[in-house]
């Protein structure tokens, strides 16, 4: 479960810090598979448990899905740094230009879009149970969005973890 969710309505943009930094267009489900492959392999690199690293991953793959189902186009970007205190932090940012989420709280629950419950006769059709969103959210320590005014933010950041001999939470 997610130590703070946050949700914010003024347009503040993560620029990709001195750290290391990766940035992946998401146009299309090939761009889905790279963008998953290269936040795990750049979680490895940097000395993340495979655990954890697979964690950054299925968050990647779900959030860059997610802009391709519905943000029309958009990016992630990958920042791995460490903290002030040594720490180190694995953020994922997804941003696209499609519609705001209507209701995040509702979006986050299993079988829900950001409407309400999703129709399951309608799950076929739009790519998904509805679980996306609520699995970033537990694989996170934190998630946070914000409206943008063209498209959204969603940000989940990883701190748990990290540290090469750390287990996974």
């Amino acid at each position: 479960m997610t130590e703070d969710l946050v949700t914010a309505g003024t347009e503040v943009l993560v620029e990709p810090s001195a750290a290391a930094a990766r940035v992946f267009a998401v146009g299309d489900w090939t761009d889905v598979a790279i963008a998953r492959h290269q936040a795990r392999r750049l979680a490895r690199e940097h000395g993340i448990q495979p655990l954890r690293a697979g964690e950054v991953a299925i968050v990647v793959s779900e959030l860059a899905s997610n802009i391709v189902k519905y943000g029309v186009r958009g990016e992630i970007t990958i920042h791995v740094a460490a903290t002030a205190g040594g720490e180190m932090r694995l953020t994922v940012v997804a941003q696209d230009v499609g519609p705001h989420i209507h209701d995040l709280a509702t979006a986050l629950r299993d079988g829900h879009d950001d409407h309400g419950p999703i129709d399951a006769a309608a799950i076929a059709q739009r790519g998904g149970t509805g679980n996306g969103l609520g699995a970033v959210a537990r694989l996170a320590d934190r998630l946070e969005m914000r409206e943008l005014e063209r498209g959204k933010q969603i940000i989940a950041t990883f701190s748990r973890g990290l540290a090469p001999g750390d287990p996974a939470p």
